[in-house]
């Protein structure tokens, strides 16, 4: 590595400082030569203060991964359940003498709470389960203390039976239940050789999964399933080659990356508006304006609340508004809406979930929002149809003064 090289990962520092990864290996990656670089690259990333959830599976008696062996969709016997256990138990063992080798805390958490898969299309798979819980409090109550949990893919239910769970769900739902930035794979070559260095949108990802051609049901499986999360809570998921030296410090500080990234669509994007949003949230409200779904509003009107304002943004371009308006424990929500061009794909929403993380943040107790052709939307999200004792008292006159009838819908926080 070149000193320029230093250089050019510190802008990456401070992005990944105290963010919380899942790092799901494979039992092929821990048991390969390559394994030792995986875990200095482990140790440079708590060195950064970067915290992270190790998930495994196993090897299998023929050195197949478990993975390999679920994508074939068999039942697992009790003989193989038992096998597994003590697979298990080994790279368990693996991974925390090598963790501690290079100075690292480790524990292996009973942190799942798995429950039987059942019986699916007339197969039975007695021994096969799928999680019920993730006691995420224990599992940051470990990394607060500066130890990096670890997770087989063998959990117990309530009354203490052994299940055998599919690894990368687990990764995932861990990743879920923690609010993780990223889940990242690091799993045998060929899964990735024939993609190595591509970026997924949430919307690539599934066209790309379902394409029919001949590759690998894990990597379709994991693609969907991380359109999924990414839909959610976490930010990116990596696939990366487990083989490959530096495979995790070069998808994480080099621009082009290594493996396949799917990260959530731009669509996304919300953030306070600035002055110079102001003529795009003017021209989005126009459009609002003209089909009788908004009071008309003057440019220098929206210029001068403009810090009220939130915007969802894509690819740079401001496609839909919403604004906030505080009077102390309760509050309006203003001037909702989408271009027509990017509805029915669910903006509004993520609009209206902004707003209430914003409230929360403000504690505000109650919000309210009046409309004319809405109330479908409103009441789909939970809100409750409310009358004038909802308004401040300033709003209320204002409804009064209006004349246009709308109706009132508020939502407690």
């Amino acid at each position: 590595m070149e000193f320029g090289d230093l250089r050019g990962i510190l802008h990456y520092v401070p992005k990944f400082r105290n963010k919380l990864f899942v790092i799901k290996l494979d039992g092929s990656v821990v048991h390969s030569d390559n394994m030792s670089n995986i875990v200095l690259d482990l140790a440079v990333l708590n060195s950064l203060k970067v915290n992270y959830i190790i998930v495994h599976d196993v090897l299998m008696q023929d050195g197949v991964d478990q993975n390999e062996v679920n994508e074939n969709d068999i039942p697992t016997s009790s003989e193989r359940l038992d096998f597994q256990l003590n697979e298990s138990s080994k790279l368990t063992n693996i991974i925390m003498r090598e963790l501690t080798a290079v100075g690292l805390k480790v524990a292996s958490a009973n942190s799942v709470i798995a429950r039987s898969r059942g019986v699916i299309n007339g197969v039975d798979y007695p021994h096969d389960g799928k999680v019920e819980k993730i006691d995420s409090d224990g599992l940051m109550a470990l990394i607060e203390k500066g130890i990096i949990p670890i997770l087989s893919s063998i959990a117990f239910d309530k009354k203490g039976r052994n299940y055998l769970l599919d690894s990368d769900d687990l990764a995932f739902a861990v990743g879920i239940s923690t609010g993780c930035s990223k889940v990242i794979f690091l799993t045998a070559a060929d899964m990735v050789k024939s993609v190595n260095g591509i970026e997924f949108t949430v919307s690539q990802a599934i066209n790309f999964a379902e394409e029919e051609v001949n590759r690998s049901k894990r990597l379709s499986k994991i693609l969907i399933e991380a359109a999924k999360v990414c839909n959610q809570n976490v930010d990116r998921v990596h696939i990366l080659n487990g083989l490959h030296d530096y495979a995790i410090l070069a998808e994480l500080f080099v621009n082009e990356g290594v493996g396949i990234m799917v990260h959530r669509d731009p669509y996304g994007m919300i953030r306070s508006a600035s002055d110079s949003d102001a003529s795009e949230v003017f021209s989005i409200i126009q459009s609002a304006v003209r089909d009788d779904e908004l009071l008309p509003r003057s440019s220098l009107d929206i210029a001068s609340m403009i810090k009220d304002f939130y915007v969802l943004e894509i690819d740079g371009n401001v496609v839909g508004t919403v604004a906030l308006h505080s009077q102390g424990e309760v509050a309006e929500m203003a001037c909702l809406f989408v271009k027509k061009s990017h509805e029915g794909v669910g903006y509004g929403g993520r609009l209206v979930k902004y707003i209430f993380k914003v409230a929360e943040e403000r504690e505000i107790k109650k919000i309210y929002a009046l409309s004319t052709q809405a109330s479908g939307f409103f009441e789909s999200l939970g809100w409750r149809e409310g009358g004038m004792n909802d308004l401040s008292e300033s709003r209320r006159r204002e409804y009064l003064n209006g004349g246009r009838n709308s109706k009132i819908f508020y939502k407690c926080i």
